[in-house]
């Protein structure tokens, strides 16, 4: 018996990059509606998926025309009556290649679901199927399961669209057995590259991120690893998409920093498949496609999946101690470097993520920051803390194992298909409430002032009971206060820093530095050396243009207000501090 709900994509040539889509379905009511996703899990911002689409047709049994018309941003209307066999067709532009989109050429089709396939009101929980018309000699890789005749199946919509899907002639596979399961690891644009080097390092974050869960979810799951331009990552509930850039991974090897940052990447996606696609926030159950959902959780979901991708590294042994410090140093360095730390909360971050769309102008430099960087130094100190105040009889491990017990394996049930099973999503404070209830601590005082509040992070006296130094030494160079990117051999203020001289200046984001002092700044290379010869005490005339007018105005440079953080390893820890670290980092 078929599917309630038939998909099919094809293309008729590869070099326009437009997939061809056909829904097929039985009208449930008078006039179906069927919507296109505004945005993506794990992309927390209006897509608008819609604007690449484009020929629209239906038609209905016997081949019958039928009307179909947009009545909304992302949702049309067809004239079908009820019980009515109905096929939908449209076209979609692919030409982006980053993890959360589609993109077609004459050598890779990729596709997330979110971006292309439509729902059909009344039959989102139905089950679907998929046919992917490909080339013979084109080899086809995604989480759903695949019939013999290969077609794809989807318990309902949403496992339609959240399963990426990647087919090439030229796809490079690896996999390995771990706790019972298979992983596959799978790569295009991939040659000169050796992915071979990358299996025992994944077998290690495999087993590691297995044994902190007891076990894993799943009997198989594919890292899917695309050469591109950028470095990018996307969770899935049974894989995960990674773009990499490619000329820097070309010719790496162990311990280079693009090496380290698939790794990196790897094991943060790989961590997603219990923190976010199965410990999820209960305002994303279910997830509502069509419009923005607020929560003040997703410091958690990112930052503390930030924090164990990454120590699942150390744990693991792919990063040695000093390694893994590097790497907590640098996301200290970014944060303290935030104007916006200090105004705006990491819950209320999480709430506004919404707000930061790229393409729209706003003092993003002063008033915001990440709640990827800030959620993985509050989760470091959640722990460290726990681990403190406990004598190391409890920590984070023990709270996200209770999040997983408590509210992601009600998730997995689903997943499962168990009869009767009902997904239970965190509730907004449950993450304070288990962490209290399970290590016997009043956490209240942390939350308010690190995850409500904007106190400075207490990170020397942490770091202390792992017999690690932090210190922070000014910096002796000279700053103007501007972010700035080279373009068409000229300099562009990306941001202002609030109090600094450029913001003395009057200059604002997309104002170009025409000098400093007497020194042409073209280039980055240009601006340091135009500060390396000013004076922190007198005047510096800043010339800059804006709106085709060069402006001139006087400030004093000075010093760099965020100083140079440095961890270090004490040379001769106590038993106490030895014990702590090695059951921190394993």
């Amino acid at each position: 018996m078929a599917e309630p709900v038939r998909y099919s994509l094809s293309w008729q040539d590869a070099n326009d990059h437009l997939f061809d889509i056909a829904i097929a379905f039985t009208a449930p009511v008078d006039e179906p509606r069927l919507h296109l996703p505004a945005w993506r899990p794990g992309r927390y911002a209006i897509q608008n998926y819609a604007a690449n689409v484009r020929q629209w047709s239906a038609e209905g049994e016997g081949g019958r025309a039928l009307a179909i018309r947009k009545d909304g941003k992302s949702s049309w209307r067809i004239q079908a009556r009820r019980g009515e066999d109905v096929t939908v067709r449209y076209r979609y532009f692919a030409g982006i290649l980053d993890a959360g989109s589609s993109f077609l050429d004459a050598s890779e089709a990729y596709f997330n679901g979110t971006n292309l396939f439509m729902w059909i009101d009344g039959l989102r929980d139905q089950t679907a199927s998929l046919v992917v018309h490909v080339p013979e000699s084109w080899a086809i890789e995604t989480q759903l399961p695949r019939r013999s005749d290969g077609t794809f199946l989807a318990r309902d919509y949403d496992h339609l669209i959240d399963s990426p899907t990647i087919a090439s002639a030229s796809l490079v596979r690896h996999a390995f057995e771990e706790n019972g399961a298979t992983i596959h690891l799978v790569f295009t644009a991939a040659d000169r590259i050796d992915t071979g080097q990358f299996v025992e390092p994944l077998r290690a974050i495999v087993r590691s991120q297995a044994a902190l869960f007891g076990g894993l979810p799943f009997s198989e799951y594919r890292f899917l690893f695309h050469g591109g331009d950028r470095w990018h990552g996307v969770e899935h509930e049974e894989s995960c998409s990674i773009v990499f850039q490619r000329t820097q991974l070309l010719n790496a090897k162990k311990g280079d920093d693009a090496y380290d940052h698939l790794l990196s990447i790897a094991s943060h996606e790989l961590f997603h498949v219990w923190n976010v696609k199965r410990i999820i926030p209960a305002l994303f159950l279910p997830y509502d496609y069509t419009a923005e959902t607020t929560t003040r959780l997703l410091w958690a979901m990112e930052g503390i999946t930030s924090y164990y991708g990454d120590l699942t590294l150390a744990r693991c042994g792919v990063w040695d101690v000093p390694r893994y410090l590097e790497h907590l140093r640098k996301e200290m360095q970014t944060l303290e470097g935030l104007p916006g730390r200090e105004v705006m909360s990491l819950a209320q971050a999480s709430f506004d993520s919404w707000l930061h769309d790229p393409s729209h102008m706003h003092d993003k430099a002063n008033a915001w920051f990440s709640f990827y960087n800030k959620g993985e130094l509050v989760a470091a100190v959640l722990d460290l803390t726990i681990r403190s105040k406990t004598a190391g009889a409890h920590s984070l491990d023990d709270v996200i194992r209770a999040m997983w017990e408590e509210y992601g394996r009600s998730v997995q049930e689903v997943i499962q298909g168990g009869a009767g099973a009902h997904p239970r999503g965190l509730e907004e404070d449950a993450i304070e409430r288990i962490a209290g209830r399970v290590t016997g601590l009043d956490l209240r005082e942390l939350f308010e002032h690190y995850v409500e509040g904007t106190d400075p992070l207490p990170y020397a006296e942490l770091l202390a009971w792992a017999g690690v130094e932090w210190s922070a030494a000014p910096e002796p160079r000279i700053e103007l206060g501007v972010r700035a990117r080279a373009s068409e051999r000229c300099l562009i203020a990306d941001s202002i820093i609030a109090g600094a001289p450029a913001a003395e200046a009057g200059m604002l984001p997309g104002d170009e530095i025409v000098a400093v002092g007497r020194e042409r700044t073209a280039s980055d290379a240009d601006l340091v050396r135009a500060l390396a010869v000013a004076s922190a005490s007198e005047p510096t005339e800043i010339l800059f243009a804006r709106n085709g007018t060069v402006r001139s105005a006087f400030a004093v440079l000075r010093s760099d207000p965020v100083p140079r953080i440095a961890l270090r390893l004490i040379e001769s820890p106590t038993s106490e501090q030895r014990a702590f670290r090695d059951a921190w980092l394993g």
